[in-house]
């Protein structure tokens, strides 16, 4: 890298550090009121949304106290949102707020396959209130990011999704203003463009080559750090046609999608990589990255120890832990080697878990297991998320979260299944005479050589076991992974190589296999109920002793 190129992107970093500082000063000072700082937030909702369809619906006005605004709304969910959200998607106006929608969204539904969520500039605003405290505090603790690109995680847009979009989903860039873009965008690593390739693997390869070429690279963000995982195996099993083409300056003939898209070169890239031994190991990452100062990806509950393989495979760089983001909202973001609330941002309750009271922000005490319930500018009130949190400590008054994992649901790598997907399934799958279905099960990883799965747990006949339990599941094997491709994220992750392919397990005891788990687990077993979905560690599916089942199987609605 030329000293002239060095010397703009780190005037460019310094100019995105001036541009973000702000906000965490904002945040900290707001923090020693926080109940003043949140009536503030919820003050400026009400203007925006009073006059629409939402506010008049509710009895909402500019003048709505808490109190009023609390016995007025009830929690809700996507469904309570669903009939206005469409009715808004056909072009009519002021259904949700007086703001134009900037976008819609798309997460992962529970009865439904896909949500779309409203997107608007006040919205858009109240995430830039939580990333810029949180752009601010990553280059002061950590000032080696400001010495070289940057990647901020621009997933592949599966192609079905785009004619429905009017702009890039996938890209942690379009969350900001214009003008930090602009200054940000001069030190980004991998073009933007790229989550716009006409395949995954197309879009995997770019982003490969962007990376490797970029030998300054200072920083990585990404979500699951699976993702990242994904992509060094991605670069292992490319490791030829990734030298040629750092060699060459030219897409190889098998990736067409990308002939629209500039093909970067670097010879010293190169050089590397033709000396490599195809094992992405540490020797690797420092010395393709030696200036890597920091990566950042999700690092609890099941993210764990994909975060700890990652840490592993970069022991030269630092690691930091994301808050907690969803595309509905976000809730915390790491502030001083806390997880702080981003208090603003939205206007935040919190359900008590243990006494399901409804709190505001400023009446939690450490300690509490809570879920959080968000109203937010795009017009979705009292939204209750599904997010298990508990209350760790606080900056000044603050409350500081650690996420404990969903509530309901399963959430291996970003793929957000749900119960009512699971029973969806089986109410399927009970359609067929060969097989009855149990339960849906998440597994997690069970080795670094592994990647984490579904499973239907299914039940069949000792006579179809012994002629024909290979074909059968190989077969509704097939249809399991269909059906479960339906879903946004689960497709996006099987897209991107987080997951394994969905597996039939079929076995004549099937139902005391279960219950067995849960007797191992600690339940009584008289007061056993089959579940729709489970996450299930270290699942074997090797045969156990177990005795006859006495499990209360609840129909399936």
């Amino acid at each position: 890298m030329s000293v002239i190129s060095s010397l703009i992107g780190r005037l460019l970093h310094q100019a995105s550090y001036y541009l973000s500082h702000k906000g965490k000063n904002t945040l900290l000072e707001g923090s020693l009121n926080v109940e003043a700082t949140q009536t503030a937030v919820l003050k400026t909702l009400f203007d925006n949304i009073s006059g629409s369809e939402n506010a008049n619906k509710h009895g909402i006005t500019s003048n709505t106290t808490l109190k009023e605004y609390q016995k007025q709304v009830p929690i809700t969910d996507y469904e309570y949102w669903q009939s206005s959200i469409s009715k808004q998607q056909q072009g009519h106006d002021f259904v949700l707020t007086k703001l134009d929608c900037e976008r819609y969204q798309p997460t992962s539904g529970s009865t439904s396959k896909i949500k779309w969520i409203p997107y608007t500039q006040a919205f858009l605003s109240e995430l830039d209130n939580a990333i810029s405290p949180w752009v601010a505090d990553l280059y002061q603790q950590f000032p080696g990011v400001r010495k070289g690109k940057h990647y901020w995680s621009l997933s592949w847009v599966p192609s079905d999704l785009r004619n429905k979009l009017t702009t890039s989903i996938n890209n942690d860039l379009q969350l900001l203003p214009w003008w930090k873009r602009l200054f940000m965008a001069g030190t980004m690593a991998v073009p933007e463009s790229i989550s716009l390739a006409e395949t995954s693997d197309e879009s995997f390869f770019a982003t490969a080559c962007y990376l490797l070429c970029s030998r300054d690279l200072s920083f990585i963000s990404v979500w699951s750090p699976t993702f990242g995982l994904s992509l060094l195996e991605f670069i292992q099993d490319h490791k030829i046609d990734l030298q040629q083409t750092l060699t060459q300056g030219h897409w190889p003939d098998k990736y067409p999608g990308l002939k629209n898209i500039p093909c970067p070169s670097n010879s010293e890239s190169a050089k590397i990589m033709a000396q490599w031994n195809g094992k992405a190991d540490a020797n690797f990452t420092k010395k393709i990255w030696p200036n890597l100062a920091l990566i950042s990806a999700w690092d609890t509950s099941s993210s764990k120890i994909w975060a700890k393989k990652l840490q592993d495979l970069f022991p030269h760089s630092e690691f930091q832990g994301k808050g907690l983001w969803a595309t509905e909202g976000v809730i915390s973001i790491p502030i001083n080697n806390k997880y702080p609330l981003a208090i603003n941002s939205h206007f935040y309750e919190f359900e008590d878990l243990d006494t399901h009271e409804i709190l505001t922000s400023w009446q939690l005490t450490a300690g509490q297991n809570v879920r959080p319930i968000i109203s937010s500018g795009n017009g979705l009130l009292r939204y209750a998320m599904k997010d298990h949190l508990r209350v760790t400590s606080f900056i000044n008054l603050c409350p500081c979260f650690e996420f404990i994992g969903r509530i309901d649901g399963t959430d291996l790598v970003g793929e957000k299944l749900s119960p009512e997907v699971a029973i969806q399934l089986i109410n399927q799958f009970n359609q067929f005479d060969t097989v009855t279905p149990i339960t849906l099960i998440a597994i997690p990883a069970q080795s670094e050589k592994e990647k984490p799965r579904y499973s239907l747990l299914c039940s069949a006949t000792a006579a179809l076991i012994m002629s024909d339990k290979e074909a059968t599941e190989h077969h509704l094997s097939q249809r399991l992974e269909e059906q479960l491709c339906e879903h946004f994220h689960y497709k996006l992750a099987r897209e991107l190589g987080q997951l394994d392919h969905a597996k039939i397990l079929i076995k004549e005891n099937a139902l005391d296999y279960y219950a067995q788990h849960k007797i191992d687990q600690g339940m009584v077993k008289g007061n056993i109920k089959v579940e729709p979905l489970i996450t299930w560690e270290h699942a074997s599916f090797e045969s156990k002793a177990a005795e006859p089942s006495t499990i209360d199987m609840e129909p399936v609605r």
